[in-house]
């Protein structure tokens, strides 16, 4: 068995366009590993022309107020308070990957400009606790089960 994560990031103020991240983590245990990614993909920041934009530079007339000239991006009344200057909107990206085994794992966007130069300042790291249920037992048949005792008995499948 297995489990997807997803890893959500609403891109800061401070990254270009043609800058990108890659997912660095520890694997399980320990701490990120931050010179070796998870995998080869490379995350566009701004991915489809999305940037970091804000209705306050805009007319007021072309949009509705809480998403002015967010380009393939949500506005600004749609993120977080706290992230970016009250009248922007900007870029925000997913990445997936697959855990195969139970463990307390942290991840990492590690971002780069774009020419591979890594940005400076340590990325927001998150942790997370995964427990993956064992697969199903293999060769195996319910001969019974009491529901008022809560006791199965299985039989190996002849």
């Amino acid at each position: 068995m297995s489990a997807e994560i997803t890893i959500t990031l609403a891109v800061p103020a401070g990254y270009s366009k043609g800058d990108y991240a890659r997912l660095c983590g520890n694997g399980g245990s320990g701490e990120i590993d931050y010179d070796n990614p998870l995998t080869e993909e490379i995350v566009e920041l701004f991915p489809n022309g999305a940037g970091i934009y804000g209705w306050y530079h805009t007319p007021w007339y072309q949009f509705s107020w809480n998403h002015g000239h967010a380009v393939n991006c949500p506005g600004w009344y749609h993120q977080s308070w706290n992230k970016f200057p009250w009248y922007y909107g900007t870029a925000q990206i997913e990445v997936e990957y697959t855990v195969e085994a139970c463990g307390e794992y942290k991840f990492a966007l590690k971002a780069f400009d774009s020419l591979g130069n890594p940005h400076t300042g340590d990325p927001e790291e998150e942790s997370l606790s995964i427990h993956i249920a064992p697969a199903a037992p293999v060769g195996l048949k319910k001969i019974s089960y009491d529901k008022a005792t809560d006791i199965l008995i299985l039989d190996t499948a002849a």
